[in-house]
């Protein structure tokens, strides 16, 4: 599904940092964000794998996920799974999947999906990788219900994803990971020249 209009900042560094800042707030070391080329991309998502120990991916089957992981393919050490269902995605160790655009003013990420595979990748493992085109954030909600309201009727479901799953008892003790993923990492990928 193409969304590209004149709406999106167009690799704007100031709706980058402000996307950044917006989805770090308050969440310590449980989020990164990077603005890179892929080939980088795929260098810091190996040293993730490792440092996970990571085993089980999950992802989405978009051009740009199958990019991502083209190495990561080769490794036979992996199982990547690009469908699948609820059990799959349970054993999981990392979820890749593209999203849509990005929200700069509330550092939220958002995945359009017809699909229950897709929102299991970015809601089940433990890590979620999160991979947004670099020209495709919006400054605001204005701005991106502008972009979404072309599109409401063209999919089944529209998640906003703002960092990992944090949640709070009675007492106000703020718990990372109990209803998603403890740590999102965002790549905004920009479009190699060559």
């Amino acid at each position: 599904m193409q969304l590209w209009n004149n709406k999106f900042s167009n690799n704007d560094l100031e709706a980058l940092h402000t996307f950044e800042k917006k989805v770090k707030a308050g969440k310590g070391d449980s989020v990164e964000v990077y603005f890179t080329d892929i080939s980088t991309a795929r260098s810091i998502f190996k040293d993730i794998i490792s440092k996970q120990q990571a085993k089980n991916i999950i992802a989405d089957s978009s051009d740009l996920t199958r990019s991502f992981l083209e190495e990561s393919l080769l490794d036979e050490s992996l199982n990547i799974y690009f469908d699948g269902d609820k059990y799959t995605a349970n054993a999981a160790d990392i979820g890749v999947s593209e999203m849509e655009f990005a929200i700069a003013e509330s550092g939220s990420l958002v995945e359009l999906s017809d699909s229950i595979w897709k929102r299991l990748v970015s809601a089940m493992p433990s890590l979620h990788i999160a991979l947004v085109c670099a020209d495709r954030i919006a400054k605001d909600f204005e701005t991106a219900f502008e972009i979404l309201k072309k599109h409401i009727l063209d999919v089944a479901q529209i998640s906003f994803i703002t960092g990992p799953s944090i949640t709070a008892d009675i007492e106000r003790v703020l718990t990372i990971g109990v209803h998603g993923p403890s740590k999102l990492v965002v790549f905004f990928i920009k479009e190699n020249k060559q």
